[in-house]
């Protein structure tokens, strides 16, 4: 069984190539939107969500098969077709020119694959099996959603704010690692609606200050 490394990548400007126009290349193509990625798609027709993307200037068409020249500009590519014969030779093409591959649905042919994943802003939570259980996988993310609710979004947010302003004033590394640890172990978070934003901003910025003084 092949074994993936998990990573965070930044995949902004990079050409993503996708083989298919039919509902999974979609689910594939809609995982990407967010990521101001260069999407190409290659399919002699697309399905009408993808025209949809397509006419809002989201994607690049090629109205056309599959050619292996077609690889040559692409740093990741997905292969979303029901012609295993075409699959196959985009992999093998891919190979050659070390290129990154994911085969929907074939691990036999993927070299990267894509973890189902909770997502609350900056915060993302991802959950993979190795293609093992994929009930498994959507069972351990719904019962995450349920866990970690839209107010986390806030308190990342939070954080990353408070994080700036203890790198100006907290020269110390053992103090600002405390303060991290006491924001995060605290009850800011059980405390966060829509409304109160702003007074649990002010609280944390108030001990950010006792640490502070400890410096």
């Amino acid at each position: 069984m092949t074994k993936y490394y998990p990573v965070m990548i930044n995949i902004e400007n990079k050409n993503c190539l996708v083989i298919g126009g039919g509902k999974v290349a979609l689910r594939k193509i809609k995982s990407l939107l967010d990521y101001d990625v260069n999407i190409t798609v290659i399919s002699p027709e697309l399905c009408s969500e993808l025209e949809d993307i397509l006419s809002q200037n989201r994607i690049n068409w090629l109205k056309k098969n599959y050619n292996t020249i077609d690889i040559k500009d692409s740093n990741f590519i997905f292969v979303a077709t029901n012609d295993k014969s075409v699959n196959k030779m985009v992999y093998k093409e891919a190979k050659k020119k070390n290129i990154l591959v994911n085969v929907v649905d074939n691990s036999d042919l993927c070299d990267f694959i894509i973890p189902s994943k909770v997502k609350r802003g900056d915060l993302t939570i991802s959950i993979s099996t190795n293609g093992k259980s994929p009930a498994l996988t959507k069972k351990i993310r719904e019962e995450l959603e349920e866990r970690f609710g839209d107010s986390y979004e806030t308190f990342v947010n939070l954080l990353g704010k408070v994080r700036e302003l203890a790198s100006e004033r907290i020269k110390d590394i053992k103090i600002r690692e405390a303060l991290y640890k006491n924001l995060v172990y605290s009850d800011y978070i059980e405390q966060l609606n829509n409304d109160n934003k702003n007074q649990v901003k002010k609280r944390m910025i108030e001990l950010l200050e006792t640490y502070k003084k400890d410096y």
